[in-house]
């Protein structure tokens, strides 16, 4: 279940991320403005419009009792369904109904709740007494109060149909850009670039497409120069490194330059060099996969056992054990293992103290020693490329080239190490 709703989160996190849920937000949320604007515009200007109307209503009934209550008296004043009329001295003013008793003497229009109506009121003098005039509102305030209602629920309906609206411009819009993604997203590195400008003229992103033209020509000339870089390097730098490897050998046939010091150092180095060449080669080229395109496989176990053998003569000073060597199948060429491993036991046998321990097993690979080991600082700086350190030290390329083979094919590495206690790698090959 854990599982699964991480799946969803990121799911939904991807989607929140494309171009076209950010259009379909930005107009969903620009037709919100838009609406929420236009109802608050409306229900200000129909306020406004309201109050003007029975302000002017109560202010031309008043003027009509003001003028003739002087001659009618009682007569003038208003009694209906919908306007009653009040006219009391000031010691009289507690017949009125409560909310009225506290306005001024020349109020224009005022709102007033009362015996479960709503009153549009106004006040005057006439002489020494108070006028007042409550014109029923009741009616109109339910029709304002619907139509409220019915503007709201309106306005929500579109809000809603704009969502959907809005997926529907921004897949439109966004098709000859999704399209020209699709392009690009399928396009392989060994396959030379078609040009993407004459599809996309007729579109915005004709401008990209031409840009992006412009670039995969750079890169395709880029490429081809690294592959014709890379045949020439494989040819021209192992040549010679088999010249001095026959050389060497040719002389350690003869007994007297066999045991020669400096003719083991040639030996070491040229193939130490042939081995860092084959490895940056082999890193160069994209190799995760045979000519038939089945991925390549060899098994661990066989590669640990040749390599080991092969640095048998560096390790006669050292009690190298082997604790485990589990059949292990693994989804990646011989030469993989041959740059991991190869540079995790060259590390130990220079770097490490007297014993080291290989063990595989359940698809695991470490290698453990005694030696002097690492604090923090250098257990950061570990896999950058050029870090060197204590004496002996190499190019600083062994931990480097063993990061890069396991970043290409997702193998889990861990390097932990103490200082006088000494450094374990660990390699999970499944």
């Amino acid at each position: 279940m854990r599982l699964r709703s991480r799946r969803l989160s990121r799911h939904l996190a991807s989607r929140r991320d494309s171009l076209q849920f950010r259009v379909t937000f930005a107009l969903a949320l620009f037709v919100a403005i838009v609406v929420a604007s236009m109802l608050l515009a409306l229900f200000a200007i129909n306020g406004r419009l309201k109050s003007d109307l029975l302000n002017g209503l109560v202010s031309h009934e008043m003027s009509e009792l003001v003028n003739e209550y002087p001659s009618e008296g009682a007569k003038a004043i208003p009694h209906s369904a919908n306007l009653t009329g009040y006219v009391v001295a000031p010691d009289k003013i507690d017949t009125l109904p409560a909310p009225m008793r506290h306005l001024g003497r020349s109020v224009r229009g005022v709102t007033l709740d009362f015996n479960d109506h709503s009153y549009r009121v106004g006040t005057a003098m006439i002489g020494d007494k108070r006028a007042y005039l409550a014109y029923d509102i009741t009616a109109l305030e339910n029709r304002e109060t619907l139509f409220k209602i019915l503007a709201i629920v309106a306005a929500l309906i579109v809000l809603a149909l704009a969502i959907p609206l809005g997926a529907w411009i921004a897949r439109i819009s966004l098709k000859p850009i999704n399209a020209l993604a699709e392009h690009v997203g399928n396009l392989h590195p060994d396959a030379r670039a078609t040009a993407l400008a004459d599809r996309f003229e007729d579109y915005e992103v004709g401008v990209i497409a031409q840009a992006f033209d412009r670039f995969m020509l750079r890169l395709d000339e880029f490429v081809e120069r690294e592959r014709s870089f890379t045949a020439d390097a494989s040819h021209e730098l192992r040549t010679p490194l088999a010249v001095i490897q026959g050389a060497v050998e040719v002389l350690q046939q003869d007994d007297m330059q066999a045991a020669s010091a400096p003719l083991r150092r040639i030996d070491r180095a040229s193939r130490q060099m042939a081995e860092l060449i084959e490895a940056l080669l082999f890193l160069a080229r994209d190799e995760q996969a045979e000519a038939d395109g089945t991925a390549s496989a060899c098994r661990a176990d066989h590669v640990i056992s040749e390599i080991i053998d092969a640095y048998k003569p560096l390790m006669t000073t050292k009690n190298v054990e082997i604790v485990a060597l589990e059949p292990c199948e693994v989804t990646a060429p011989r030469i993989a293992l041959v740059i991991v491993f190869g540079n995790l036991l060259r590390n130990a046998l220079r770097h490490g103290g007297q014993d080291i321990r290989v063990t595989l097993a359940q698809g695991s690979l470490s290698v453990t020693d005694n030696g002097i080991g690492m604090d923090g600082d250098k257990l950061r700086r570990a896999f950058d490329r050029g870090f060197r350190d204590g004496p002996g030290a190499g190019l600083g390329l062994g931990l480097y080239l063993v990061k890069r083979v396991t970043d290409r094919y997702g193998w889990q590495i861990r390097l932990t190490s103490r200082p006088d206690e000494g450094t374990r790698v660990e390699l999970q090959l499944t």
